[in-house]
């Protein structure tokens, strides 16, 4: 997968290439959870992170929540100052 500013979920899925299982087995998400979150399912902030930390070692290359679209996170809810 060629080098960009942002990415999307979807793509990162596509292009993955390592099996699911192993990529759950290295973030320590569930399968079923990772399909979810591909799905767009809401997903919790820590295992977003989670998930991306582990991508961004899979394709060598930083991703954030900044950079990657379609990922759903449940709750985004702000803190009052």
């Amino acid at each position: 997968m060629e080098q960009k500013d942002s990415y999307t979920l979807r793509e990162l899925f596509e292009f993955l290439p390592i099996p699911i299982a192993e990529l759950a087995r290295q973030s320590g998400i569930n399968e079923v959870t990772l399909a979810r979150i591909r799905d767009g399912r809401p997903t919790r902030r820590a295992t977003a992170n989670k998930l991306l930390l582990t991508l961004e070692k899979v394709y060598d290359r930083p991703l954030s929540l900044r950079n990657v679209t379609g990922i759903n996170i449940q709750g985004q809810e702000r803190m009052a100052a």
